[in-house]
């Protein structure tokens, strides 16, 4: 089937009855009907019908679209609206002499799928940090001058590369998992990857940090790279087998969102989508993985009085349609409190790659909940997702010590010693 027919397929489910507009971001922000779900549907079956052509503003339009997918989950007919975007991402980069992709996002698709590459950038974006360039260029105000002080401000204090490996118990295993770390978990996101080994070492699994895993590919197939959304996921049905661990688990929802999706990418071969299938089975995010286990008594966590506020990420209340159960979890650390983050039926703003390609619109949605989280005035915020906590962070680095986080640090933080079970 031709892509304009998988458009117009997909679009036909749509009866255009508007109970999406009041849940999606822009359209709150613009009152626009092309910056709703319903009128991108019909820029989309405009396209595919060849009644419309691909303008700047007609791409425009739907650039703007985040891809959070609340559309979906409030959709009467169950349009598959993110297959439709992708899909016509794909037709664009196809058709169109501005494809969705610029030169910068297919920079930055290239170096997250390639590690080595990743930890390079991530050493010398350290030293810059170190060597004071990084305040000088601030205070001197060049940053600005140069259109770089937005990008700046998302960057977080870094770490040198951490280099990880697989984790075994002294006695016999529970059972055997392996963990997906995708493209940052020995960077940006290592204090996760290293919370994740301890909490499930303790929990008697033995853990594979499987070698030859890469970029789950999400970013790829939302931009319109499609041949290399499979590529990536190709390398990661390679390394990963699922019939030698119990669960496969990652900590990133909105690469678990895109992994579970895996058996939807448009193979060529039967062969392949068969093995996307037995990977995908095998998917769970780690948090509530952790929640619905059994806990063994010897295993404690030290009292605090705490009080932690929860944000519910858009690919996980909307891609994965799973329940947050970090509330669940967390609830196991004495005396600490939850609550959830007011708004949680709203994105943040990050969206993948949107924080930087459409910065005024992601900082106005990123406000609300920073509104909610002055509300609240928790001691910290946990999210699932780790664009969500580095985009929240960026503004949060205005208002105090407070910072997001994922659950599992947390509760690796509060882990009491194996051998004396005293804080």
């Amino acid at each position: 089937m031709s892509l304009e027919s998988q458009i117009l397929t997909l679009a036909d489910r749509c009866v255009k009855c508007g109970l999406c507009l009041p849940h999606c971001p822009t359209y709150r922000v613009s009152l626009n009907e092309n910056e709703s779900p319903r009128g991108r549907i019909s820029l989309m079956q405009g396209l595919a019908s060849e009644q419309l052509t691909a303008s700047p503003t007609l791409i425009g339009h739907l650039e703007r679209c985040l891809d959070c997918r609340t559309c979906e989950r409030v959709c009467p007919a169950g349009v598959d609206y993110e297959t439709l975007l992708d899909t016509t991402r794909d037709w664009l980069k196809q058709h169109s002499a501005a494809p969705p992709v610029r030169a910068r996002q297919r920079m930055a698709l290239n170096t997250l799928s390639r590690p080595q590459q990743l930890r390079r950038i991530n050493s010398l974006l350290r030293l810059y940090q170190l060597s004071g360039l990084s305040w000088l260029l601030r205070k001197t105000g060049i940053l600005r001058l140069l259109g770089l002080d937005y990008l700046a401000s998302l960057l977080p204090p870094l770490r040198p590369a951490a280099n990880f490996e697989s984790a075994t118990t002294e006695t016999h295993p529970r059972g055997r998992v392996a963990l997906f770390i995708g493209c940052l978990g020995s960077t940006l996101e290592q204090t996760t990857t290293q919370a994740s080994l301890v909490i499930l070492q303790r929990l008697g699994f033995a853990v594979e940090l499987v070698q030859g895993q890469t970029c789950c590919g999400a970013l790829a197939r939302h931009g319109g790279e499609t041949d290399m959304a499979l590529r990536l996921a190709q390398q990661n049905l390679q390394a990963f087998d699922p019939q030698q661990v119990e669960a496969i688990l990652y900590s990133a929802s909105g690469c678990g969102a895109h992994l579970m999706k895996y058996p939807d990418l448009p193979w060529p071969q039967a062969t392949q989508q068969a093995a996307a299938r037995a990977f995908s089975s095998k998917l769970q995010e780690i948090t509530a993985f952790l929640a619905l286990l059994e806990w063994p008594d010897n295993i404690r966590f030290r009292t605090t009085a705490m009080r932690i506020a929860v944000h519910e990420p858009c690919s996980q209340k909307n891609g994965l349609r799973q329940a947050n159960l970090a509330m669940d979890l967390l609830r196991k650390i004495p005396g600490l409190e939850t609550e959830a983050l007011p708004g949680n039926d709203r994105c943040c703003g990050a969206a993948g790659s949107y924080m930087l390609d459409h910065p005024k619109m992601a900082q106005t949605l990123r406000s609300e909940k920073l509104q909610g989280l002055a509300q609240l005035a928790p001691d910290l915020l946990v999210t699932t997702n780790p664009g969500c906590a580095l985009f929240l962070n960026a503004g949060l680095g205005q208002h105090g010590p407070l910072k997001a986080v994922h659950p599992v640090t947390v509760l690796a933080d509060h882990l009491q010693p194996t051998d004396t079970g005293q804080a």
